[in-house]
């Protein structure tokens, strides 16, 4: 691409962005935004120009965050560790694995390249980010009367990205699977060696937080100061369960915090469910203290004690706490929200076939399905015995598991609520 060629683009890209051309010369470009003033500079027309050629062997590939040719891999990192981010360390010079000095494989973690930026410069979420930082600028800026216009590549959205150089592959899709491999193996060391842990984002943050900026809730929510006083004492115990799923932002980990308060009944529930079943037998009339009497009341606890079935206790739990009615209301209410019908229409999760019928009879067992193959998942990393696909952190099986935290989360809620006291 030539310079005046660049130069037009950058023009064109920049006035659809929403900024306000105040002067144009032979090898710049001003702009207004926010009453800041940015300059489009020489060095930043060269830049893009000079992208043009590296641009054209590029693919967005994996994800929407990534580029990727035959040699060549970019895509954005993220921090894993929400205990202690550390993003000076990614600053500067970033990490290295590997020898950059010739034609063989090297590995670079450090802020996005000119390339990357050039790539992106006018994608609608790029852009976007970028708009987001120059908007800040307004604070600290002096007026556009006085000031002097800003680098405009200076206040882009520069993320920290990890790049694959030298990738032997002839194809794009060989690449994308040999540089995947070399990434995994890279973010590990860098784990390992550093403490450090990163992960490969799939989007742009602003769809992040688009996704977090429209939560379901379900039923009236009390807003303000004012709350109303308990007239009921909760079980301590299952409330740090809750809780626990409450304070976190991962979703495995919620998704099995709210699973507890539901598993801390299994027993509870089962025996009493045996108890009943004995009274009733001992309560009869008919009843009498002989062989065949008594050999019927050991077989019903024998067979108590020896039954695990997990599935049929949390199927038991949710028949003592739950209103049928609410939840199919829930469920109802949900599927609204996401458009889709997730639950009630035939579907695989984690290789286990399941369907929610919203008819009384149906739900609790159906909904119990349903969570215990989320919950197997992610719990048990082998599929050996089940030959069932499992979790993987930090993968796309990160978004199934999302999808089901609004339910087990309501289920939580009215079990704390219907086993207090």
């Amino acid at each position: 691409m030539e310079f005046d060629e660049a130069k037009i683009a950058l023009k064109k890209g920049y006035l659809e962005a929403g900024l306000k051309l105040v002067d144009e010369q032979s090898e710049e470009l001003v702009f207004e935004y926010q009453k800041v003033l940015f300059s489009v500079t020489k060095e930043g027309i060269t830049e893009y120009a000079d992208s043009e050629e590296f641009r054209s062997t590029l693919e967005v590939a994996p994800v929407e965050c990534s580029i990727c040719s035959s040699t060549y891999r970019e895509q954005i990192v993220q921090s894993l560790d929400l205990r202690r981010i550390r993003p000076h360390q990614l600053w500067g010079r970033g990490f290295l694995f590997g020898d950059s000095g010739g034609d063989s494989l090297y590995v670079e973690i450090s802020l996005a390249s000119t390339q990357f930026v050039n790539y992106f410069l006018f994608d609608e979420a790029y852009i976007q980010l970028s708009l987001e930082r120059m908007r800040m600028r307004r604070r600290f800026a002096k007026s556009t009367s006085d000031s002097k216009p800003l680098d405009i590549r200076e206040q882009l959205y520069i993320p920290i990205t990890i790049k694959v150089y030298n990738i032997p592959e002839n194809s794009t899709d060989a690449a994308l699977k040999y540089s995947s491999r070399v990434i995994e193996s890279c973010l590990f060391e860098l784990s390992y060696l550093n403490h450090i842990t990163l992960g490969l984002m799939n989007e742009w943050l602003i769809r992040r937080r688009e996704q977090r900026d429209r939560p379901f809730e379900f039923g009236e929510s009390t807003r303000g100061r004012q709350l109303p006083l308990p007239t009921a004492t909760f079980n301590p115990d299952i409330i740090r369960f809750y809780q626990l799923g409450m304070s976190s932002d991962e979703p495995v980990l919620q998704f099995l915090a709210f699973y507890q308060v539901l598993e801390y009944f299994f027993i509870m529930v089962s025996d009493e469910q045996l108890y009943n079943k004995l009274s009733r037998q001992l309560n009869d009339p008919k009843f009498k203290t002989t062989r065949r009497y008594l050999d019927n009341l050991i077989k019903n606890v024998a067979e108590h004690k020896r039954s695990t079935d997990e599935k049929k206790m949390l199927k038991n739990v949710l028949n003592k706490f739950i209103d049928e009615t609410e939840l199919i209301k829930f469920i109802q209410a949900y599927e609204d929200h996401l458009g889709d019908k997730l639950y009630s229409k035939k579907r695989s999760i984690f290789g286990e076939e399941v369907e929610v019928r919203l008819e009384s009879g149906h739900v609790m067992g159906n909904v119990a399905m349903s969570i215990k193959a989320v919950r197997d998942a992610l719990v048990h990393s082998s599929d050996r015995y089940e030959r069932r696909p499992r979790h993987i952190p930090f993968s796309k099986t990160t978004e199934i598991v999302k999808q089901e935290i609004p339910l087990i989360k309501f289920l939580a809620e009215k079990v704390i609520i219907a086993s207090a006291t």
